[in-house]
């Protein structure tokens, strides 16, 4: 098993010190820096080539986002942080997940699960090719994309979701996940509109994958996803039809 490199960012001792406790249980993690505040974690982050950053949001000077927002490239993140309103905004920055203080172990390591699952399947970057319709008999199609000089099929029933990553989207599948530069709106308009629903302007969820949802969020494929507060009401009506009891 690989050694997933990490940093801790976080103005308060404390919240560093539990994050340390918790990293060192947990032997795929090891911490390469640790700092009080945004701006000597910027001073070197080139350097450390972190694969994953543990980062506060509220801190002096510059905040989690504010320094996030100034990096051109970022390893994954998973914010921690006392304040529940922030989380939004944190997914719309391509957080793997975002821990609210305080938190358990148990609540660390499903975080860490996440980071760890799309770093070790994380395919190439590589472009969408045209959508080719396939055999129709179960009502859906396939999507190529090009890898390594050959096309890779995508059954579209398979995709469990898609989240926006500036540029690029990731197609998250159980046989990997697949980073394709292309926008949301193009390959949204690809897909049928009968398999899926576009729930937030950073997600798009395959509905025969959802699990259950609660609140602002819906679970697919044990991950947690925000639900856009303008699309709930045509999510939550195109989800349970007559079906809710």
């Amino acid at each position: 098993m690989s050694s997933f490199t990490c940093i801790i960012i976080d103005d308060e001792p404390i919240a560093r010190n539990i994050l340390l406790e918790y990293i060192q249980r947990d032997d795929r993690l090891v911490v390469v820096a640790s700092y009080a505040n945004a701006v000597d974690a910027l001073r070197e982050i080139n350097m450390k080539k972190p694969r994953l950053m543990f980062l506060d949001i509220k801190m002096p000077n510059i905040s989690g986002f504010e320094m996030l927002r100034s990096l051109s490239q970022h390893p994954y993140v998973i914010f921690t942080t006392a304040f529940r309103e922030y989380a939004i905004e944190g997914f719309n920055l391509n957080a793997v997940d975002y821990l609210l203080k305080p938190f358990s172990f148990e609540r660390f390591l499903q975080a860490v699960n996440k980071a760890y699952h799309l770093f070790s399947t994380e395919s190439a970057e590589i472009p969408l090719a045209a959508p080719m319709p396939q055999n129709n008999n179960d009502g859906g199609k396939d999507i190529f994309v090009k890898s390594d000089g050959k096309l890779v099929r995508i059954h579209v029933r398979d995709i469990y979701y898609i989240e926006a990553l500036k540029e690029y989207i990731r197609i998250h599948t159980p046989g990997g996940n697949w980073v394709v530069y292309q926008t949301m709106q193009h390959i949204e308009e690809k897909l049928p509109k009968e398999l899926f629903f576009r729930i937030h302007r950073s997600f798009i969820v395959g509905l025969s994958h959802i699990k259950s949802i609660e609140g602002n969020c819906v679970m697919v494929n044990e991950m947690q996803l925000p639900i856009s507060r303008y699309c709930k009401d045509g999510f939550m009506e195109r989800i349970t039809g007559n079906k809710l009891l």
